[in-house]
């Protein structure tokens, strides 16, 4: 490859290349519908970056990848970049309306149709450009609000990724589990860390990932060594595993959601062998930026998201054990959100300026004593009961240390009351009892227990879902 193959320079298309002219006969892909070798990987780059070029669509413009076959995200990602398009990873089994709003929002010049035998249409909206050297366009979740649009910095992705690779000390053969569904940001992780590293990615049907069952089987089934996992998710996946194990599973990367050492213990169960790392980073400073070796056993508790990844920064001067709101500052971070898409006071949160992009998040941390950042919940856990502020998240933690509540998650109703939901088998009165007994005043005024939890596809506790059953009606 050379640099006319590119409309755009891209970081990512370059490392694969030039891995795919070392190692051509190498896996890359493996699906249950078949494999790729890299020299396969790279041919139907080469070919679907044309088909696009015929398409005539801008430099920054958006396509949309619908993804029907898993096997062909990688390739058509990466065909999308060599056009000089900014990739929208679209998952056909999303709720339709999801979907029109989100590509209402992104007007892509084109969508293609993820296969095989790729299809493409172009759009009738006017087309939105972004900076052609954007990797990528996301959607953040919805699960804390609505959906905002953020433009990604490749050049960031790849300095992730090769954090990671470095990290874990991965090497050409790899197994690496892509589970993550298209819209979870995650799903750039398994890519491309698998892809950048000569690592054979596999890819599960959408019918594994959706069926907690399925998981710990597949991933024993395929030898997979390394899996990126929402702790929520997890949880689920052991449950139903039926005691099954994973003695090959070498390194195990959380990230999305505050991670229990419950939840570390119980994982450990399923991969003894595994390595814990967990995570943060919100979507808008580019995949994660702290990072926390989790040690054997866990601490007891929340665990932390450590300390910043190279060239981040937490911008505080707060001592240890003191709250304060997190921001991060960072040249690694996303171009901001896509215009339209976010509102006034979270657009001012989100700034790019001298290639250095700084995001006020929502979250709230503390520092421990050896300098490890713990989120300990969000501006917005911290609600006032009968004149009396009280904090959601310590709520949460509590719960979950209970060793037979498997995931909580606690909200305030309309009528101010404080309604707490656990996925346990023990009875509400129990519970209920045993945290008036811990919380004292700051206790919930309803305890509602769950066989299983409500999970968006990111496999995070649904509080939407939580939230629209209305006066604490079982969702």
């Amino acid at each position: 490859m050379t640099s006319t193959d590119l409309a755009v320079r891209s970081p990512l298309v370059e490392r694969i290349s030039a891995i795919s002219s070392i190692h051509p006969a190498a896996p890359a892909i493996t699906a249950a519908a078949g494999s790729l070798r890299y020299r396969d990987l790279e041919d139907l780059r080469i070919a679907w970056s044309a088909d696009l070029r015929e398409k005539q669509a801008r430099p920054g413009s958006i396509v949309a990848l619908i993804v029907r076959d898993p096997l062909f995200l990688a390739p058509a990602f990466l065909a999308a970049r060599s056009a000089g398009l900014v990739p929208l990873l679209i998952d056909p089994h999303q709720p339709a309306s999801r979907r029109a709003s989100v590509l209402t929002a992104a007007r892509p010049a084109l969508t293609m149709q993820v296969r095989e035998t790729p299809t493409y249409e172009p759009t009738t909206e006017t087309p939105l450009t972004v900076d052609p050297s954007a990797g990528y366009l996301g959607f953040t979740s919805g699960t804390q609000g609505s959906p905002k649009g953020i433009v990604s910095n490749e050049h960031g992705a790849l300095r992730f990724v090769d954090w990671e690779i470095e990290t874990l000390g991965l090497r050409p053969g790899t197994r690496v589990a892509l589970l993550s569904p298209p819209t979870f940001e995650v799903v750039i992780r398994e890519l491309f860390v698998a892809l950048c590293s000569g690592g054979e990615l596999l890819a599960a049907r959408p019918t594994v990932r959706i069926d907690p069952a399925a998981v710990v089987d597949w991933l024993a089934e395929e030898g997979a060594e390394l899996v990126h996992a929402v702790p929520s998710l997890s949880t689920r996946w052991v449950k139903a595993s039926r005691g099954r194990q994973l003695p090959q599973l070498r390194w195990t990367v959380f990230a999305g959601e505050p991670l229990h050492s419950a939840q570390v213990l119980d994982w450990r169960r399923t991969a003894p062998s595994t390595d814990v790392i967990n995570l943060y980073g919100p979507s808008e400073t580019t995949l994660a930026k702290f990072f926390y070796r989790v040690p054997n056993p866990p601490h007891p508790g929340l665990q932390p998201v450590g300390r910043p990844m190279p060239g981040t920064r937490l911008l505080t001067s707060a001592p240890p054990n003191e709250p304060f709101p997190v921001a991060i500052e960072t040249p690694h971070g996303s171009f901001g959100y896509l215009p339209g898409t976010a509102p006034p006071a979270d657009d001012a949160a989100l700034t790019r300026n001298s290639g250095v992009t700084t995001f006020a998040t929502k979250d709230l941390g503390m520092l421990t004593p050896d300098g490890n950042l713990v989120i300990t919940g969000r501006s917005d856990s911290r609600v006032k009961r009968h004149g009396v502020f009280v904090d959601l998240t310590g709520i949460e933690q509590a719960a979950t240390a209970s060793p037979d509540v498997r995931l909580a998650c606690c909200l305030q109703a309309a009528d101010g009351t404080l309604v707490l939901f656990a996925e346990t088998t023990t009875a509400e009165a129990h519970l209920s009892r045993q945290l008036r007994r811990e919380l004292g005043p700051s206790a919930p005024d309803k305890v509602i227990t769950l066989p299983r939890m409500p999970l968006s596809p990111n496999g995070k506790i649904d509080r939407r879902a939580l939230a629209a059953s209305e006066n604490g009606a079982r969702p």
